[in-house]
């Protein structure tokens, strides 16, 4: 099997395969159409895809319990949605939808995941991912608590913030005894793995030729809106924004998985062992100080200094947007509901 390895001859490879699939077909098509560049077309069909897998399964998960109470004449929804294996299958539903797109990605355009990300890349990369992780979870939290703030003069209320520790731990599966373990992987390990290879993998190989900054933001905006919560969408759009420009110095996705796997499962360890709870206020200025400084000091090196994988605008976006279009609006519009459900209470 043909390996992508860290020298010069595979790295010019793995670019001139990216731009040569980012040619138009032979007979040439209208400037900026769908067809002139149709990698960059798959990573919006991939997008879309996503994005409309997900309603689907959600929608029919739904129309399945409703004709399962018909059957039994009784509500089942009210049981069900407080075991462990209804909360485990929540998680998985839309994981099951990553999988399947990833897997129909490779079988129809038949590339390899070393050509969509899975590549060696130096290791102190995965070090920088330390400090970005410490700093996006901690400094940029407390950045995006200004944005709920100005969501909150419009009248609305973040629901993860209305109810207590306890009760955010019981949305999740047990984390009792090995339950602990299940609940890092649905919730840490499979998201980082299936969302990167998606928007720092798969995506973000489409459409890097529009230059460095363009993609760290559009990946920026892509993710956010992917997660359609009002009240983390500042932070999921400079996340965004950090895990493609990580992607893109690393030219791997590797250490983003990294990053996002370390986001997540502070979390999880955290609702396991409350070790963030009830921190005084010297310890929570010293950890967004610290955090800061890590965060930026990162990004200075990554932007600044870490430039051989710097790339200038060589490509249009609007192929990708044509093909992304239908999902980035069902997300916006998912969005805005989550807003106006949030400010009617």
């Amino acid at each position: 099997m043909e390996r992508f390895l860290f020298t010069k001859n595979a790295f010019s490879y793995i670019i001139l395969d990216m731009e040569t699939k980012n040619t138009a077909p032979a007979g040439g098509t209208r400037n900026g159409g769908m067809l002139s560049q149709p990698r960059k077309v798959v990573s919006g069909m991939v997008f879309s895809g996503t994005i409309v897998g997900m309603l689907l399964i959600t929608l029919a998960f739904s129309v399945t319990l409703s004709v399962l109470s018909a059957l039994l004449e009784r509500e089942i929804s009210g049981d069900l949605d407080q075991t462990d294996a209804y909360k485990y299958l929540s998680y998985l539903l839309y994981q099951l939808v990553y999988i399947a797109v990833i897997a129909i990605f490779m079988k129809v355009y038949g590339e390899r995941p070393a050509q969509f990300g899975y590549r060696r890349t130096h290791w102190k990369y995965f070090l920088i991912a330390l400090p970005l992780t410490f700093g996006l979870l901690f400094g940029l939290n407390y950045v995006n608590g200004w944005f709920v703030q100005l969501l909150g003069l419009m009248g609305y209320t973040d629901p993860a913030a209305t109810g207590s520790f306890e009760e955010s731990v019981a949305q999740l599966p047990s984390l009792a005894g090995g339950g602990f373990i299940g609940v890092l992987l649905v919730v840490a390990v499979l998201p980082a793995v299936l969302e990167e290879t998606l928007f720092r993998g798969i995506i973000l190989d489409g459409i890097k030729d529009v230059g460095t900054v363009a993609a760290c933001l559009l990946g920026g905006l892509l993710f956010c809106v992917f997660h359609q919560n009002p009240s983390q969408t500042v932070y999921q759009f400079l996340c965004g924004c950090v895990f493609t420009l990580l992607a893109l110095r690393a030219d791997s996705l590797l250490p983003a998985i990294l990053c996002h796997f370390l986001n997540n499962a502070v979390i999880v360890f955290n609702y396991k062992f409350a070790f963030l709870e009830g921190v005084g206020t010297p310890v929570a200025v010293t950890l967004y100080v610290l955090s800061g400084i890590c965060l930026l000091g990162a990004l200075v090196y990554l932007i600044f200094f870490d430039r051989k994988t710097d790339r200038k605008k060589e490509g249009e976006i609007k192929p990708f947007f044509l093909a992304a279009l239908a999902g980035f609006l069902l997300c916006c519009a998912l969005w805005v509901y989550a807003l106006i459900a949030g400010i009617a209470g």
